[in-house]
């Protein structure tokens, strides 16, 4: 499995940006130049599909021939790059099997219309056809479903995106070993009911983002995204309700540049909290 991207939604170095940060990342590159985020399985099965998915195949040798099961955690646009999800139709010779989108149901209107939206010049037959090579899979919060060679439950994060009451879905997924993970990028403090879920549960591995990283003026328990008190408040939780323990390999992800850490900087905070955080990079291997 491979971190593909680990960046929030304008990368690492922003583009637009000559903060201290970003100028910084740019002397020091290395880990701290972060593409937006996408989480490779394996070649069938990805979570993401980020604008930055040509550099990041390049970068890493790879490519997305193979891909059946696409896994999208909600409709922002630095998860959700359907136009490079499209690119599929620009191959001399792509495989033959249609390309599975799943997705929340509040998130599926969005996706049709931005399907429809990149298909007005198609003729009826075409935009038929279009709809078979990309299916558009509605997903239930908190049901449990087949995808290839893995089974997958949504459970609600607190982020919202595009949908009419689209909140992001955070992955639970047991994987061809039998090993289970939570893929929680984008979330937040998670509601009553996903913590309910999660109750008696037990993990293998945790991937979760930290977007705002070292800030500490954001309050605790917040919504929509996290930072490092925020992000150690929902391991304590965890751990009480026994879906981590103190040896859990964990992997923050999805960093931003709205606040002062970089990634050793971040690392050396992580390695004083008590739990197994590492703190992820493009291309990381686990």
């Amino acid at each position: 499995m491979i971190f593909l991207g680990t960046g929030a939604a304008e990368g690492l170095p922003c583009y637009y940006c000559r903060c201290d940060y970003c100028n910084e990342v740019r002397k020091r590159r290395g880990k701290d130049i972060r593409t937006r985020s996408s989480f490779r399985i394996d070649g069938k099965h990805q979570i993401d599909f980020s604008p930055d998915i040509f550099a990041q195949m390049n970068s890493l040798g790879l490519d997305v021939f193979e891909l059946e099961h696409l896994l999208i955690t909600h409709t922002h646009e630095d998860h959700f790059d359907l136009a490079e999800i499209m690119v599929k139709d620009c191959a001399v010779d792509p495989h033959p099997r249609p390309l599975n989108i799943y997705l929340s149901k509040p998130a599926l209107s969005w996706a049709e219309r931005l399907l429809e939206g990149y298909s007005t010049h198609l003729t009826e037959e075409q935009r038929s056809e279009l709809k078979s090579r990309y299916r558009l899979v509605p997903l239930e919060y908190y049901e449990t479903y087949a995808m290839g060679e893995l089974l997958v439950t949504p459970v609600k994060g607190s982020h919202r995106a595009f949908g009419e009451g689209e909140l992001a879905s955070n992955y639970l997924i047991v994987v061809q070993n039998g090993q289970t993970m939570l893929y929680a990028c984008d979330t937040g403090w998670y509601s009553e009911e996903t913590w309910a879920y999660l109750e008696g549960k037990k993990l293998d591995v945790l991937i979760m983002e930290c977007t705002f990283g070292g800030r500490q003026d954001r309050g605790l328990h917040v919504e929509g995204h996290l930072d490092i008190p925020n992000f150690l408040l929902m391991l304590e939780r965890m751990q009480a309700i026994g879906l981590i323990d103190g040896q859990t390999p964990i992997y923050a992800t999805h960093i931003n540049h709205k606040h002062h850490l970089l990634h050793d900087d971040m690392q050396s905070v992580f390695d004083q909290s008590g739990f197994n955080v590492q703190v992820a990079y493009d291309g990381l291997q686990i």
